[in-house]
């Protein structure tokens, strides 16, 4: 009897902590704090970036646990899906994971997320696990918009632009904006876009101009030539405008040379600024 009642005892405990045991074994498979992403984990692989730049979002996910990982980051700017990538991480290893991205102007809020995270328990077999640290903190950045100056070519000129200098200038235009604090280069990017809009406006008109007094001259040359057509008054009126015309062309032709090529248009800005602030200094000091 009292054998009987041993064994039954036994049998009575076994029953008792097999489940625990057995919810014990779900709950360390399903929660794994120490695997994840490293807080504050977004980094560029240009930054600051700008509008318009193709750049690279990195984030690194670490695997301290004796088991394989796998799983998938998705990338978010905020709520807009900006790209996912698959990945597995190997036991007690690390993982670079990224994206590529071409940069928006705007307020950005860039984070990752770990989806579909599972641990591989032996060869083809997976189990499900949640993570602690299944999403990275936001990494906030706001972006300028850069004025960007399309140049066409004078179809009316044989003026040329020279490539190599404005590719220096868009190259002193994207230093000064990654360099100057924002309420400084606002009042300056409007102060640069107005001042290359009137160059716009005073090289088309110029140009314009140039054309039309061609034509005059043009015309004043048929006059001075057609015996038939000309009275005595009208060639004295020609002879002494061709010299007037012809004055006025070499202005027209050099305005337009100036206002439609934006190195030498700069030049002589940057000329002109400089001695004036100069004068200025001498006068004052």
């Amino acid at each position: 009897m009292r054998k009987r009642k041993i064994i039954l005892f036994i049998f009575i405990l076994l029953i008792s902590f097999s489940p625990v045991k057995f919810l014990c074994g779900i709950a360390k498979a399903q929660s794994s704090p120490n695997v994840g992403f490293a807080s504050a984990n977004i980094r560029y692989s240009k930054d600051p970036f700008l509008d318009g730049d193709k750049i690279k979002i990195y984030t690194l996910v670490i695997n301290p646990d004796s088991k394989e990982i796998s799983g998938t980051v998705i990338f978010f700017d905020k709520t807009t899906f900006l790209g996912t990538k698959n990945f597995i991480v190997p036991a007690n290893g690390v993982k670079d994971i990224f994206i590529d991205w071409t940069v928006t102007a705007g307020d950005h809020l860039i984070y990752g997320k770990i989806e579909n995270a599972k641990f591989l328990i032996s060869k083809g077999k997976y189990e499900d696990i949640l993570l602690t640290e299944n999403e990275t903190e936001k990494s906030e950045r706001t972006v300028e918009k850069i004025i960007k100056i399309v140049i066409t070519p004078d179809s009316n000129t044989n003026d040329t632009v020279d490539n190599s200098s404005i590719g220096a200038i868009q190259n002193i235009q994207k230093i000064i904006a990654e360099k100057t604090p924002d309420f400084i280069a606002k009042p300056i990017s409007m102060t640069a876009s107005a001042i290359d809009g009137f160059r716009e406006y005073m090289g088309t008109n110029s140009a314009n101009k140039k054309e039309t007094t061609k034509t005059e001259i043009k015309t004043l040359d048929n006059n001075s030539t057609s015996a038939e057509n000309s009275t005595t008054s009208n060639l004295n009126k020609s002879k002494f405008l061709k010299p007037f015309k012809y004055v006025e062309l070499f202005f027209l032709t050099l305005s337009s040379a100036i206002f439609n090529n934006k190195l030498i248009f700069y030049s002589l800005l940057g000329a002109i600024v400089f001695f004036l602030v100069r004068f200025i200094w001498h006068k004052i000091f």
